[in-house]
């Protein structure tokens, strides 16, 4: 193969939004902080950020530096390694696996 063939487009957020992994971390974030039982504003005084930063990160808008990932981990009591447990790639053959299964649950029986 050409290594022209090869090469990847880089990703561009404002056309292909944000990237599935920051996606994925930020609803880690999020599941970490409720079960905390933390607001927005007391995790975002925790880190010395502003609350609406705190949504920005949860809904991937803007995405998290190692040193803020550290940080949030050390507030939420976790490794920072935590917020990627579980992160399946699009495209590899458990995501595929897990699509497949999602879409059997949701189909209705047609022995019913």
């Amino acid at each position: 193969m050409k290594a022209a063939a090869l090469k990847r487009r880089r990703r561009v957020v404002r056309e292909d939004g944000p990237d599935p992994i920051d996606k994925y971390v930020g609803k880690r974030v999020r599941e970490r902080r409720l079960q905390a039982g933390l607001s927005q504003l007391a995790l975002a005084e925790l880190l010395g950020v502003g609350f609406q930063q705190v949504q920005k990160y949860e809904t991937a808008r803007n995405r998290i530096s190692a040193s803020t990932l550290f940080r949030l981990g050390q507030a939420l009591g976790v490794a920072p390694g935590h917020f990627f447990e579980g992160y399946v790639a699009p495209g590899s053959s458990e995501a595929v696996k897990r699509t497949k299964r999602r879409q059997a649950v949701m189909r209705p029986n047609p022995s019913r």
